[in-house]
C-alpha cells in the first residue's frame, strides 16, 4: 500500500478523532498555515526515508554475519547481558547493526537528533567508529508520496532503534523471527518507522524485506515482497492441531504469563502459537497471521516503537494488559512500564480488544500484578 493519501481527509480524519494532533503540521502543509506555526527543523517525509534506508543497511550487516557463519561453519560467539536469561544474548550481529543504523542516522542528521538504541550501554561503538564515513542516507523515497511538509523541531523527534530483535532466535537458528526495528517517536508517541525482516524465508535464500509506515497514514514494502500474513503460517496451519482463534506468545513461562494465557485461551477455545522477538509478535497480528498478541514485558521502547506504528497503520490497535496506552517512549514514563506487557489485535480481529483486557482484569493474579507495577510509581 502507499503513503500517499487524501491530506484533506486526513485531516478531517483527525479532527473526529482527537488523535495525533501534533502530526498535522508535519503531513498536511496545506492547511499548515492555519493550524501550526512553522519551525526550523525536520520533515517527516524525509527522515522516515532515512529512517528505512538505515534499517536495510542494518538486515544487510544481520545477513552478513549469518553468511560468514554459514560459510565458516563456526559457531556463533554471543554474551549474556543478564547471566540468567538466555533472550539477553548479544552477538556480533547485533554490534554491527547498531553501528551501520545509527552511525549512518548520526552522519545524517547530527547530533541533535535524539538517537536511542538498545545495545547503547554495550560498548558497541568503539574510537575507530568516530572517524567511520557513512555513506548518506536516502532522503528521497517517499518524494511522491509526501512530498513537502511543515518542520517539526528536531527536539520532538526520538529515535528508538533494536538492531536485532530476537537476538535468542538468531543465535538458535529460527532466523524467520528477527527483526531490525528504527521506530520514530514525537513527543512521546509513536508515529512512524521501519521494520526490517533479514531471513524473510528463514534463510539467506531471499532478500530482507522493509515494512514501513506512519501511524493512521498507511504502510510499504521496500526488498523483498511480503509474503505473510492474513494466514497463519504454516507451521499452525493445521486446524486440528491449532484451533483457532490463533493467541501468539513467546515461551515464557511466567507466573503472570501463564495466568493471561489461562484467562484467554482456554475461553475462546483457541491455540497458543509461539512466536519469537517483539516485533515479530506485533507484526504477525498486524498482518493477520493470529488473532491476538500477548507478551507480558518487553525490553524497552525501541521493542515497540516501529511495530506499533505500522500496526495503527494498518488499522490493528495496541494497549497494555490492563487496556491502557503504551506510554513508553516518553521521559515522564512510569517506571517498570515495560513490565505492563502488550496486548495486539488485528484489523478486523475475531476477538474484541476490550474484551480481552477486560478478560485479563478480571483475573486476580493479574490485578495482583498490576497492583505491584502501579505501587512502583
Amino acid at each position: 500500500a502507499s503513503l500517499k493519501k487524501e491530506k484533506e481527509s486526513f485531516i478531517m480524519h483527525i479532527a473526529a478523532n482527537n488523535k495525533l494532533t501534533f502530526l498535522l503540521a508535519a503531513l498536511c502543509p496545506l492547511f499548515q498555515p492555519n493550524l501550526l506555526q512553522a519551525v526550523n527543523g525536520l520533515q517527516i517525509g524525509p527522515l522516515l526515508s532515512t529512517c528505512v534506508d538505515a534499517c536495510q543497511r542494518g538486515c544487510a550487516e544481520i545477513r552478513s554475519v549469518q553468511a560468514c557463519r554459514e560459510r565458516t561453519g563456526d559457531d556463533l560467539k554471543f554474551e549474556l547481558k543478564d547471566s540468567s536469561d538466555s533472550r539477553s544474548a548479544l552477538t556480533e550481529a547485533d554490534g554491527k547493526a547498531q553501528r551501520a543504523i545509527i552511525g549512518a542516522l548520526r552522519a545524517e542528521w547530527g547530533d541533535d537528533l535524539r538517537i536511542v538504541g538498545e545495545e547503547d550501554n554495550d560498548e558497541v561503538f568503539t574510537d575507530d567508529d568516530d572517524k567511520t564515513e557513512f555513506e548518506p542516507l536516502r532522503r528521497d523515497l517517499f518524494d511522491d508520496d509526501i512530498g513537502e511538509t511543515a518542520e517539526i523541531e528536531i527536539a520532538d523527534f526520538t529515535i528508538f532503534v533494536d538492531p536485532l530483535d530476537g537476538t535468542r532466535e538468531f543465535v538458535e537458528g529460527r532466523l524467520a523471527n528477527c527483526q531490525s526495528l528504527v521506530g520514530v517517536a514525537m513527543n512521546g508517541k509513536s508515529i512512524g518507522g521501519a521494520i526490517g525482516i533479514p531471513f524473510p524465508a528463514g534463510d539467506l535464500s531471499t532478500e530482507a524485506t522493509i515494512v514501513y509506515g506512519i501511524a493512521e497514514m498507511g504502510t510499504g514494502t521496500l526488498g523483498a515482497p511480503l509474503t505473510r500474513g492474513p494466514f497463519p503460517l504454516d507451521r499452525n496451519i493445521d486446524g486440528v492441531k491449532y484451533p483457532r482463534p490463533h493467541i501468539a506468545t513467546g515461551d515464557s513461562t511466567a507466573p503472570i504469563m501463564t495466568a493471561c494465557k489461562e484467562a484467554i485461551i482456554k475461553p475462546l477455545k483457541g491455540s497458543n502459537v509461539l512466536y519469537g522477538g517483539a516485533g515479530n509478535k506485533i507484526l504477525a497480528a498486524a498482518l493477520g497471521e493470529v488473532a491476538c498478541s500477548i507478551q507480558h514485558t518487553y525490553g524497552g521502547p525501541w521493542d515497540l516503537c516501529a511495530p506499533e506504528a505500522i500496526l495503527t497503520a494498518m488499522g490493528g490497535r495496541i494497549t497494555d494488559l490492563f487496556g491502557d496506552e503504551i506510554a513508553i517512549y516518553g521521559d515522564d514514563a512510569p517506571p517498570r512500564c515495560n513490565e505492563r506487557g502488550y496486548v495486539v489485535t488485528p484489523p478486523g480481529s475475531t476477538i474484541d480488544h476490550d474484551a480481552i483486557t477486560a478478560k485479563l482484569l478480571a483475573t486476580p493474579f493479574v490485578q495482583e500484578y498490576q497492583k505491584s507495577l502501579n505501587e512502583a510509581e
